[in-house]
């Protein structure tokens, strides 16, 4: 067995394995860290999920890209 895969990860305590174990089982929870319920995946809950949905509701998340009309507002820029 490998000594590097029992040795503690830096910031996390667990080793590489226990890690590893963990993402197959689902992982955890990306707003409350708990471990995830297959209904609720990627979250632990309906809680979480309804938070993460008010975040994208609020604009707290956002995808790169140009505004939203900005091509338009150079073509008019120009007449």
């Amino acid at each position: 067995m490998n000594a590097r895969a029992n040795a503690p990860r830096p910031g996390s305590g667990k080793t590489a394995k226990e890690e590893r174990a963990e993402r197959k089982k689902g992982g955890r929870c990306p707003i409350c860290g708990r471990p995830t319920v297959h209904e609720y995946r990627p979250f632990c809950s309906k809680h979480c999920a309804d938070i993460d949905l008010g975040h994208w509701l609020d604009g707290r998340y956002a995808v790169p890209g140009e505004p939203i009309g900005a091509e338009n507002a150079d073509k008019e820029e120009k007449n």
